[in-house]
């Protein structure tokens, strides 16, 4: 099992695969920020329509979204219940802040004895909290994230687990114009 850790006061660069980069805090009260869409595969899926917000949740263990979008989500990944699949599954990723910050299969797919099933808990959060998603402890886990509450902002960068080779990494893809460490192309 590898150590977590919560600092306060600094961040760690050595906890990072990535350089991080910060998205400003929508609506103050949850660490929200402003999802621009969703990709599967590095492409856009146009589920967001400009109104998505995320919360990241440290005290939550799961993921979840509004209920047409996962409904949405789920029949696109076409996950089989008899994992048949599993293996062809792709990267499922969230436009945040011009960055794709993807999760693989088993980052969000449930998979055991009894089968496979999308790991992403419908909610539905009303305006003006909402449409929300929630970004829990899988996400977390994936990504290492800084909470500034002097600037209201929310810094993100892909953690450094011993698996994860900085100069070969396609889990986190710059969509701006500087460096970007990409495997395939985004299609806007």
């Amino acid at each position: 099992t590898e150590e977590s850790e919560i600092t306060f006061g600094e961040f760690k660069t050595n906890r990072m695969a990535s350089e991080i980069f910060w998205v400003p805090v929508s609506n103050p009260g949850y660490w929200q920020v402003e999802m621009e869409d969703i990709t599967i595969q590095n492409h856009r899926q146009q589920l967001c329509h400009g109104n998505c917000q995320v919360a990241v949740d440290t005290g939550t263990s799961l993921m979840a979204g509004p209920v047409d979008i996962i409904n949405s989500l789920t029949e696109k990944l076409s996950v089989k219940n008899d994992c048949s699949n599993y293996k062809k599954l792709p990267d499922l990723g969230f436009i945040v802040g011009d960055h794709i910050l993807n999760l693989k299969p088993e980052d969000y797919i449930d998979k055991s004895e009894d089968g496979c099933s999308v790991a992403l808990m419908t909610l539905d959060i009303p305006p003006p909290k909402g449409p929300l998603f929630i970004f829990g402890d899988p996400f977390l886990r994936k990504y290492y994230t800084v909470y500034d509450r002097e600037q209201l902002k929310v810094g993100f960068a892909l953690a450094a687990h011993p698996q994860v080779d900085r100069k070969k990494q396609t889990m986190f893809i710059d969509l701006g114009r500087g460096s970007v460490h990409r495997k395939h192309g985004v299609s806007r």
